[in-house]
């Protein structure tokens, strides 16, 4: 049922270390006010703070932490996940879960989060979304596409992760007013692209050390 589950800033809801800890299966709901924590460690069963499987929901204002993928959002389409605060379990860079992921999945508006040390955030055979105003740090990715068509890249702020933004196989991106610094992996990439067409890049900041 689209139920509304509002916790005021006042509510925990912990999975006990097994398993995501909401797996929302429906359309037109709204999770907000929430603190979810202590997901499972499976990359299998892709353990998250939310799992996403329907449209129209509207994920904001929660605070993720120790879980091993934030939002997982699998074929779910037009949903909103706005200014949460994710993090991910203290493991090593590579063993951490996305913060968002989103997979078969079209028209989402992803904006004005806060990322602390996961892994990457990632779009795979996605098109059509907005991700804009997020901020994310101590992670792999700042952005990572691949077959993912007709994106609106906005006004985030990627500082000190391995990588900025890298896309390959994808067309039709638009990148405007990015501020990416600091990358500090081997590669060092601020923007990167491959077998990609069609950009527009217009007033993004990469800065190196």
């Amino acid at each position: 049922k689209p139920l509304t589950i509002d916790g005021r800033g006042k509510v925990t809801i912990d999975a006990g270390g097994k398993g995501s800890v909401i797996v929302l299966d429906t359309d037109g709901a709204t999770l907000k006010g929430l603190h979810l924590t202590n997901s499972g460690e499976s990359h299998n069963d892709l353990d998250s703070g939310v799992q996403v499987r329907g449209r129209f929901n509207v994920i904001k204002d929660n605070v993720v932490d120790n879980t091993l993928f934030g939002f997982d959002l699998q074929q779910s389409d037009n949903n909103i996940v706005r200014r949460n605060h994710i993090s991910s379990k203290p493991l090593e860079l590579g063993l951490r879960g996305d913060a968002i992921r989103l997979w078969y999945s079209f028209n989402n508006k992803i904006t004005d989060n806060v990322i602390s040390n996961s892994r990457d955030l990632v779009v795979w055979y996605s098109a059509d979304n907005v991700i804009a105003r997020n901020r994310s740090s101590g992670g792999r990715y700042s952005l990572h596409f691949m077959y993912s068509n007709r994106n609106e890249i906005l006004d985030n702020h990627f500082v000190g992760n391995q990588v900025g933004i890298f896309v390959m196989y994808s067309n039709g991106m638009v990148f405007t007013n990015n501020f990416i610094a600091h990358a500090a992996g081997a590669l060092g990439v601020g923007i990167g692209f491959k077998e990609s067409s069609n950009l527009l890049l217009e007033d993004n900041q990469v800065l190196y050390t």
